[in-house]
């Protein structure tokens, strides 16, 4: 009955009340006449008093049970607001006032039109919108000022779309337009190419301007799709618009799902690969080009999958960074590499490359200097090899990072160098020990008369601030001539020798002590 009474509305409360009121005249009227002759049979007990006492509390029964239940009624209505607003809260963004992340969802599980009426599957598209540029305006004008140009960005796109669309906003700078009216590509383009009209007019937010574009992934609902196909989908031709330059456009389509497919199992191959230690180190041997030595050997990682063959380095080193990864890869090459060098007869050291993403990690002098001691390596036969870019990021974090590993007796060289922007300036605040020159300035040097400028200047500079220069990629006789002509002191390629694993390194070992490499190279 509690229940029933909370839901009674005011007009069905009134009627109860009225029979409530029937009702109870009805019982007063019958108990009245019993409790009158009972009064006049036993008049010594004072029944009068007693009857108008009870008379009394009936009459106020009615009108506490109204008031309780119009109490109910209130708390009822309180409720109801309470949940219109939770659901609105729940549905909406509080920033924009655009449906959310979790309405979207809702609205693409039930493949509903407008939020409500029969399902519209096979015409359902949705175009995710991610802005370009946006965070550098968020470190420069500040939050409040990025969430004015949100608000702004919102207005455009409900300017831009119709009443067949819902605009939505995801988070951060991500949005996302679905329509469920008849589309196909063209339509979708058109609708795209409007959105990125629109965001980069340029927007003026109290005193200063922004200049933004968008990036857009597009994927339309297909049979046996579910609602995260759908999302992930225009989630993926998003990131592909990205990796094309931004300010595009990109539609879903088998092509893209099927190298989506790929990349995904190439993830969790790699995953398997760095945990069980299928990535291993091939060893280049690096030469004094003069005399023809042995001088060391550079460690390259290389994977072999049992089914999709050689996978290359530029494939796998940026996936490992993308997955947070290259730290974990390149400790256990590492220390393969020095396990296998503790091992052979020799006292030659190794160079080894270093991702600049591991340059953000101070953990990283303490780590190799473990590595060393598991296996009873001194710094000394250890240099790290590093680009511009693994310094440009965070100086002084780089600066602290290379200070304890030269601390170590560890060496420490510019890779590719002459291919950064700042190289001069690096190379005077840091204490490198050699430059590598990119293979790119030495392949067909002979006949590139800018590329030999180059690197006759690079050499020039090296001898002037007493550094060793390594020339990578030496692939061919005139190419060692004209190094060995300009006085570059080390070298390394194919001329010598390919990367080779490190059961082949003792047949190297014995060969160098012997004849004369250059001449057999020759």
């Amino acid at each position: 009955m509690h229940k029933l009474l909370i839901l009674w509305d005011p007009y069905n409360l009134g009627l109860a009340m009225i029979g409530v009121l029937l009702f109870s005249g009805a019982i007063y009227f019958e108990a009245f006449e019993e409790f009158y002759h009972f009064s006049r049979a036993h008049e010594d007990l004072e029944i009068d008093e007693i009857l108008t006492g009870m008379a009394a509390a009936a009459s106020m029964l009615p009108v506490f049970l109204f008031r309780w239940n119009w109490r109910l009624v209130l708390a009822n209505r309180a409720i109801a607001l309470a949940k219109d607003r939770a659901d609105h809260v729940a549905l909406h963004d509080p920033l924009t006032g655009l449906h959310n992340r979790r309405y979207l969802q809702l609205l693409t599980e039930n493949g509903a039109k407008q939020g409500g009426a029969a399902p519209q599957n096979t015409a359902m598209s949705v175009l995710l919108i991610d802005l370009d540029r946006f965070k550098p305006i968020n470190d420069l004008r500040g939050h409040d000022a990025g969430d004015e140009l949100l608000r702004q960005v919102a207005k455009r796109l409900i300017e831009v779309c119709s009443d067949q669309y819902q605009v939505i906003r995801l988070g951060g700078d991500e949005f996302a337009v679905l329509t469920t009216a008849a589309a196909n590509e063209q339509s979708n383009s058109r609708l795209a190419r409007r959105l990125q009209t629109a965001i980069s007019t340029p927007f003026y937010v109290e005193n200063w301007t922004a200049s933004i574009s968008c990036s857009i992934g597009i994927a339309t609902w297909a049979d046996g799709m579910s609602a995260s196909d759908l999302l992930r989908n225009a989630d993926q031709a998003m990131y592909r618009a990205k990796a094309l330059g931004r300010g595009t456009y990109v539609h879903f389509d088998d092509e893209l799902g099927a190298e989506v497919r790929d990349q995904a199992g190439l993830e969790a191959d790699f995953r398997l690969a760095v945990e069980q230690g299928h990535i291993i180190p091939y060893f280049q041997p690096i030469h004094d080009i003069e005399t023809g030595a042995l001088c060391g050997f550079e460690v390259l990682s290389r994977w072999h999958h049992p089914t999709r063959g050689f996978v290359p380095p530029d494939r796998f080193i940026p996936l490992a960074e993308d997955l947070g990864l290259i730290g974990k890869l390149s400790d256990k090459v590492l220390s393969e590499a020095c396990r296998n060098l503790a091992g052979w007869t020799t006292d030659l050291g190794l160079s080894f490359n270093l991702s600049p993403s591991q340059f953000g990690d101070l953990s990283l002098p303490a780590r190799i200097h473990d590595i060393l001691q598991s296996h009873g390596l001194d710094g000394s036969r250890l240099e790290i090899e590093i680009t511009e870019r693994a310094v440009v990021a965070d100086f002084d974090k780089a600066l602290v990072i290379i200070t304890e590993l030269c601390a170590l007796g560890i060496r420490i060289s510019m890779d590719d160098f002459g291919t950064g922007t700042s190289s001069l300036a690096t190379l005077a605040r840091l204490p490198f020990s050699k430059i590598k020159i990119d293979r790119s300035f030495i392949a067909d040097i002979q006949n590139m008369p800018l590329n030999a400028k180059i690197v006759s200047g690079v050499l020039a500079l090296a001898a002037s601030l007493s550094l060793d220069v390594t020339a990578e990629g030496i692939e061919t006789a005139a190419e060692l001539d004209f190094l060995k002509s300009h006085n570059c002191t080390l070298g390394q390629g194919y001329l010598f020798s390919r990367p080779v694993p490190a059961a082949e390194i003792s047949q190297i070992l014995t060969a160098a002590k012997s004849p004369d490499i250059l001449r057999r190279a020759g």
